[in-house]
């Protein structure tokens, strides 16, 4: 299972000495979900990162879970209960003009689609027209005349294999890290392979363990014939799920493509 980090992000953000972008063109909201909030604290500090090294003001207020894991079980009222919450959280942002951040696939999915079920339909429009995939923002602020050279680009033709998560396919929205890691230099291999085999909780049930393995043995066999010089993924099912293929968890993303970490951005955990 994924280790818990002593210290999670909305506590790093809350506690960091670092200045703001002056006058910047967007702010944002950095959704902090729980995987991200708690886990993978890593990828949510590159996300932080990346969007002020292109001139956005960046918050991360806390905000429950969104709802995805009860959800996925057919515990529909608490999924319900969860979404309500994360949208009166995140609603005085939304009005205000904030765009909203969201570095999980699946919680994107939740906002855009899922919450149309759960919560008042006013509610759920503002929220899901706001809402944006993290590559798919960094895109659209480059398409917008943001400075690629503030991120972190390729060196010496470096070459990167990547996996889509299966919610971000679904929306349309693995060509955006595709466009913007090829901004950056980067020479990329995709897979083809549709489910690394986690398929959310299903792979960590100990029943499915080995059929979810043996799902994603075609993965592993295309990332290892890559051989290239990063792995990286796109969702947190799929990053554990390669990592333990591979002996070796990938990066998200946006942990490749961030700038590195300053005294004045960033703490050790």
């Amino acid at each position: 299972m994924p280790k818990f980090q002593r210290t999670t992000l909305v506590e790093w953000f809350e506690s960091r000495d670092a200045v703001p972008p002056a006058d910047p063109d967007r702010k944002v909201v950095l959704y902090p979900d729980l995987y991200t909030n708690y886990m993978m604290v890593d990828r949510g500090k590159a996300a932080v990162r990346a969007l002020e090294a292109l001139g956005v003001e960046v918050l991360i207020p806390p905000v429950s879970g969104a709802g995805r894991a009860p959800l996925s079980q057919g515990m529909i009222d608490t999924a319900r209960s969860k979404a309500e919450g994360v949208v009166d959280q995140l609603g005085p942002y939304v009005e205000a003009g904030y765009d909203v951040v969201v570095i999980e696939p699946s919680d994107l999915a939740m906002f855009r689609e899922d919450y149309a079920r759960l919560v008042p339909q006013e509610q759920y429009e503002s929220l899901a027209e706001q809402s944006y995939e993290i590559l798919e923002y960094v895109y659209g602020l480059l398409a917008n005349g943001a400075d690629a050279d503030s991120l972190n680009l390729a060196t010496d033709g470096e070459t990167v294999a990547y996996h889509a998560h299966c919610q971000q396919r679904t929306m349309g929205l693995d060509e955006y890290s595709l466009a913007v890691l090829d901004e950056c230099g980067y020479t990329v291999t995709t897979s083809d392979v549709e489910c690394c085999g986690m398929a959310g909780s299903f792979g960590y049930k100990e029943q499915y363990y080995e059929l979810a393995m043996d799902v994603g043995s075609n993965l592993e066999s295309q990332l290892r014939a890559a051989d290239c010089d990063h792995v990286i993924a796109s969702g947190t099912s799929c990053t554990e799920q390669i990592g333990d293929l591979l002996g070796d968890e990938p990066f998200h993303v946006i942990e490749l493509l961030a700038p590195q970490p300053t005294q004045t951005t960033e703490e050790t955990l």
